[in-house]
């Protein structure tokens, strides 16, 4: 864990800097409250504090037997990560087609079905149940517009 404690820890610094660079283009102050420099500014400090003490900290402990083990993952985890991604870019074809409610049903059920073999009646309604929710909160009670489908829903 420690060498992927101290590459976060230099990742962590290096967005602390952007963060400190990019929030010097804004004001820091306007007026009598703070200005769109504010809260960048304070990011990349406190960002800067927590990644510091991490890498100190890869340095100050001592090496368990946890260090030795491979920091990336396993052949069978990437090949899941990458059918989640090949699903999305999936529903970004497919939701003009079928819309909104009925695309989300079919990546929720799939991805319940194949990555967590769960049963298909299950899968079926824990995606019927996903897409009604998301459509009642998204569609119904905030009143923003998804993408509609040929069958107009």
């Amino acid at each position: 864990m420690r060498k992927a404690d101290r590459i976060f820890g230099v990742i962590g610094l290096g967005l602390s800097l952007w963060f400190y660079l990019e929030s010097r283009k804004f004001h820091y102050m306007t007026d009598f409250t703070p200005g769109p420099g504010f809260m960048p500014f304070w990011v990349g400090v406190i960002l800067a504090i927590l990644s510091s003490y991490l890498l100190y900290d890869t340095f100050r402990r001592d090496p368990s037997e946890e260090d030795a083990k491979s920091v990336l993952p396993s052949r069978h985890s990437l090949y899941r990560v990458g059918f989640i991604f090949l699903m999305l870019f999936g529903i970004l074809v497919i939701m003009p087609l079928l819309g909104f409610p009925i695309t989300v049903f079919l990546f929720v059920a799939l991805i319940l079905l194949s990555l967590e073999r769960y049963s298909i009646l299950k899968s079926i309604g824990y995606g019927i149940a996903y897409a009604a929710v998301t459509w009642l909160i998204f569609e119904y009670f905030m009143q923003m517009g998804f993408p509609k489908g040929f069958l107009g829903i």
